[in-house]
């Protein structure tokens, strides 16, 4: 009987260490798990911050070369004697330099919704590494994907830069002077494109090499917020 008694006592005293080593893993995963979510997550806004300066920086320049060309194109339109044809080259350069800025805000806007898809690709990746899954081609992809974020932004800042004013040669010509700057625009914006396009496409490739982890959306890590999906940004 006294045999039987010490037995139960040791059973329990073990069965008790056990349940608070894995009381303790748990809370080491859960620790580990949320200091890579807060050091990831503190990194992306100081890179967002950091671009926001940048451009904000750049396009009070661009305003104030937007207004000093207006004026300096005024003065070169009035070889010009057509007044219609004056108003319209002053119209046209007015609504290409615009249109380059909200273009550009369109691609800032795309770049911030991949940037948070792919934080969240991130923190499932960080569950399935601290729940012992092998993370290191998603890690490969996630890099890559930063990386064309960060290019793609570093397009949009050169790009924020430029003042598109047509060079006036005659009357005749008018009409080819404004084309030359419309299509100057077009590729120059259809480069910045190009490497959204890419970034996108990175970002997509994180996901599909997460997604190929077994069952690694079934991995939880008690936190302080929900999990959301991982589907890249349109």
């Amino acid at each position: 009987m006294k045999k039987i008694i010490v037995f139960s006592i040791i059973s329990a005293m073990i069965i008790g260490s056990f349940g608070l080593a894995m009381a303790q893993t748990k809370n080491s995963i859960r620790q580990e798990f949320e200091a890579k979510r807060t050091e990831a997550k503190n990194l992306m806004e100081s890179k967002k911050e950091e671009f926001k300066n940048k451009v904000e920086a750049k396009r009070e320049e661009a305003k104030s070369r937007i207004e000093a060309k207006k004026a300096e194109l005024k003065g070169k339109l009035t070889k010009i004697k057509d007044e219609r044809k004056k108003q319209i080259v002053e119209r046209v350069y007015n609504q290409i330099n615009e249109l380059n800025e909200r273009r550009l805000d369109h691609f800032s806007a795309v770049l911030e919704k991949l940037e948070k898809v792919l934080d969240r690709i991130s923190n499932r990746a960080a569950k399935a590494e601290v729940n012992g899954r092998d993370i290191s081609a998603v890690k490969t992809a996630i890099t890559e994907a930063t990386n064309s974020i960060a290019l793609s932004r570093t397009a949009i800042q050169n790009q924020v830069g430029k003042v598109y004013t047509p060079v006036i040669n005659t009357e005749n010509t008018l009409k080819t002077d404004i084309g030359k700057i419309r299509q100057a625009l077009h590729s120059d914006l259809a480069g910045v494109q190009e490497t959204v396009k890419i970034a996108r496409e990175a970002v997509r490739k994180a996901a599909t090499t997460l997604a190929q982890i077994p069952k690694f959306d079934e991995l939880e890590v008690a936190t302080s917020t929900t999990a959301t999906t991982t589907q890249p940004a349109q």
